[in-house]
Formats: structure tokens, sequence, C-alpha cells
């Protein structure tokens, strides 16, 4: 419109290039201020996004670290408990290996003496075996006379 015709009327004076040249900045400005602005909320959107995402990955780590230190304080617990188990265990081994040890004496002791009985038991039954047939041919003898 008015632009126009005032271009067409004054179009190679001075204040006619100055009015272009402010016209067309102006043009300039608002295409890169648009231009900017599209990119400031392209960022602004991402910032947002992560933001909301970073955000939700802490409480997450946060109620994660709570879990976690909550096991470090069970199984913690549990250490100590297995720790006197373990040693219960041993002392409960140590005494098995002494029971062990007095019983296989106790057996030693039992089977020598058993050998020494059977040896004796067994010398005893071949006394009286020679002592019988001594009986049995003395007693055939009385009967043959």
């Amino acid at each position: 419109g008015a632009d126009a015709a005032f271009f067409r009327k004054h179009a190679g004076s001075p204040v006619a290039q100055v009015v272009k040249l402010l016209t067309d900045l102006k043009t300039k400005v608002t295409d890169e201020g648009a231009a900017e602005q599209k990119a400031y909320d392209k960022y602004a959107l991402w910032c947002e996004e992560t933001l909301t995402r970073k955000a939700n990955d802490i409480s997450e780590a946060k109620d994660e670290i709570d879990t976690l230190q909550d096991n470090i304080i069970k199984l913690g617990g549990e250490i100590a408990s297995h720790g006197a188990e373990i040693e219960q265990l041993k002392k409960d081994i140590k005494a098995n290996v002494d029971s062990q040890r007095q019983a296989e004496g106790v057996r030693e002791k039992e089977g020598a003496a058993y050998e020494a009985e059977k040896i004796e038991s067994e010398q005893c039954l071949g006394a009286l075996e020679a002592a019988v047939k001594v009986l049995e041919g003395s007693g055939s003898k009385k009967s043959a006379a």
C-alpha cells in the first residue's frame, strides 16, 4: 500500500533508500527472531523433557539406594549370624573329632581285649577238645579191659 506508493514517488532519494534499508532490516530481524524463537522453543521442550526424565531417574535411584541400604543392613546381620553359626559348627566339628578319637581308642582297647579273649577261648577249646579225646580214649580202654 502506502509504502509502495512512497517508494515509487521517491525511489531514488536518500530517505527512500534509508526507509527501504530499515524495512529490509525489520523483515530480516523479524524472520531471524521467528527462527530463534523456534530454536528456543525446541530447546526449551528438550530441557523440560530432560528435566522430567532426570527427576524420575533421581527419584528411582534414591528408592534403589534405600532398598540397597536396607539389604546391606540385612545382609550384614546375616553375615554376623552366619559367623556365629560357623564358629559353633567349628566347635561341634572339633568336639566330634575328639569324640571319634576317644571312640577309636575305646574300640581299639575293646578289639584288643576281644582278640586276647578269642585267643584264650580258642586255646581253651583246643585244650578241652584234647581233654575230651584223652577222656574218650581212656574210657574205651577201660571197657576193653
